[in-house]
């Protein structure tokens, strides 16, 4: 007896001792090179199945002797698995690799895997009609190739592809080769920088045709870049030609407000109706539906790559700081090309939408730190998109325009999310260290909670004996399906002369009533005129 308690006491101390079981957090994968064999997909009659292998160089995160990586089944075969591995399985969309020794916290190992993608559509891998192309958002890059994929373990990336010698090939980062055989090219593309898994793309096709230009670095640097715009005929070249003259003025504008455009090359290609998206800012080699040569989208996707690309959202909880941002910035762009009423109109019209489809949820859902997000939920046009827009638009109105544009040039500089991600923690965090402001109110309420106010608004006027005019002015809120909004509020007063003045308060409880005293007899009181607070109602 005393011999089996020993033994099951050593089983248990070696069984808590041991490394423990494959997860897809135990590894930081450091780089993919991943190689394609797409004859196949861009020959007659346009098969969908391809060979590839997949090169991970990753650490250890804890000391370990399995890892898992994710890879669906529905899509993809392994046929192998080498390098640092003994064995695999392959079920539940994920590649399990038992490796050949046990691997303490931060040693690097690489291994191995061949796979083919079948003959079948999913919604990452498209191949129709002699055009190929990617989109992995949110969680699709495990259809196409064995990797680790989640947003928040950014690698870099080379990508080698055999094509017909006919077909225009691009991917993430620099051509660093290409090698003619055959009637065949391979093309080797290489990431200077860091990607996440969402984010890897290439596009290829016979049917491309390619514009070049050049953008010239801010003056403080020398050089320039190159843009490229692979389209295909029948497009509408007008609209081709005015973006690409007004990509290059984005370029200067956005290097100027917020960092010099953090990428090696800045790419667009269109795609064909089965896209699912008006774009996608794979990074890069953005991805556009058909002939959407469209302004206002074209900056979107550039926008991204300073927020989204370059800083990564930690988790897809955090899609807002991606969203968001780059619907304000479609914003900001008509501000500095064609002023601030069109500035103003264009932020009305995303309040607009959102008002029009308020899903009822709050931008922030811990619901959704996933692996596989509920896209629908997770990309909602109205609380993604427009809502979480119209809040930077009143973040500025809170801080005021020196301190907000300070805020994000430095949160665009800042090495701890330069080429790294972030959550909405730190980013609220780092707001209120720039501005130095105490924000929690802001952010708690229109971040993390749902809906909006609604106004209720009440005034009365007396005429005092000493011939002052005496106006209180209640606002109330009465939306029942959410908390209640704290905001500055302005509020217009228009006397019978006719003149004006703009008074502002702080607005911070229920029922608030706020006194006033005129010289002369007010004729109109107006609630918030320059519409500041944005996402509301007035009833």
């Amino acid at each position: 007896m005393k011999f089996l308690i020993a033994l099951v006491a050593l089983i248990s101390g070696l069984i808590l001792n041991a490394p423990s079981r494959a997860d897809i957090q135990s590894i930081d994968v450091l780089h993919y090179d991943l190689s394609l064999n797409l004859l196949n997909n861009l020959t007659p009659p346009y098969k969908k199945s391809y060979d590839g292998s997949v090169t991970i160089n990753a650490k250890a995160l804890a000391e370990t002797n399995e890892i898992s990586l994710n890879a669906h089944n529905y899509s993809l075969l392994i046929d192998g698995v080498s390098g640092s591995s003994k064995s695999f399985s392959h079920s539940g969309n994920k590649l399990s690799i038992v490796l050949d020794r046990n691997y303490a916290e931060g040693e690097e190992f690489s291994v191995t895997v061949n796979f083919r993608h079948k003959d079948v559509f999913d919604t990452a891998f498209y191949c129709n009609d002699g055009l190929v192309y990617t989109d992995s958002e949110s969680a699709g890059a495990r259809r196409w190739f064995p990797c680790k994929d989640v947003p928040n373990d950014k690698a870099t990336v080379k990508i080698t592809a055999v094509v017909p010698a006919d077909v225009q090939f691009c991917a993430n980062g620099l051509m660093t080769d290409s090698i003619s055989s055959s009637g065949a090219i391979k093309y080797v593309y290489e990431s200077k920088h860091v990607v996440a898994t969402y984010l890897i793309a290439f596009v290829a096709s016979k049917k491309y045709l390619l514009a070049v230009e050049e953008w010239e670095f801010p003056s403080a640097d020398k050089g320039a870049m190159q843009v490229r715009y692979y389209y295909q005929r029948g497009e509408t070249m007008f609209n081709l030609k005015n973006v690409m003259l007004k990509t290059n003025r984005m370029l200067d504008y956005f290097s100027e407000i917020y960092s010099k455009y953090p990428f090696e090359k800045l790419g667009f290609a269109t795609t064909d109706r089965h896209f699912p998206w008006g774009g996608m800012e794979n990074q890069t080699i953005i991805t556009l539906c058909p002939d959407c040569w469209i302004e206002d989208l074209i900056c979107h996707e550039l926008i991204h790559q300073w927020f989204g690309d370059m800083i990564t959202p930690e988790t897809w909880a955090d899609i807002w700081l991606n969203e968001g941002f780059a619907t304000y910035n479609e914003a900001l762009w008509i501000e500095k090309a064609y002023g601030k009423q069109r500035y103003q109109e264009a932020v009305e019209y995303e309040a607009v939408k959102y008002l029009n489809s308020n899903a009822g949820w709050a931008i922030y859902n811990p619901e959704w730190k996933t692996e596989e997000p509920n896209d629908a939920q997770v990309f909602d046009p109205g609380i993604t998109y427009s809502k979480a827009g119209c809040i930077l638009y009143m973040l500025r109105h809170v801080l005021g325009d020196e301190v907000f544009f300070d805020v994000l040039k430095k949160y665009s500089n800042d090495e701890k999310f330069r080429y790294g991600n972030v959550s909405t923690e730190e980013f609220v965090s780092f707001v209120e260290e720039v501005s130095g402001k105490d924000l929690g109110w802001f952010f708690e309420q229109w971040i993390y909670g749902p809906n909006h106010p609604v106004y209720q608004l009440n005034y009365t006027k007396d005429k005092s004996d000493e011939g002052k005019w005496k106006v209180q002015y209640v606002i109330i809120q009465t939306q029942k399906n959410s908390g209640y909004f704290k905001m500055p509020v302005e509020i217009e007063v228009t006397f019978t002369d006719g003149s004006t003045k703009l008074l502002t308060e702080f607005n911070d409880y229920n029922m608030q009533t706020f006194d006033f005293v005129f010289d002369k007899e007010p004729a109109k009181i107006k609630f918030d005129p320059r519409n500041m607070i944005i996402l509301k109602e007035v009833r």
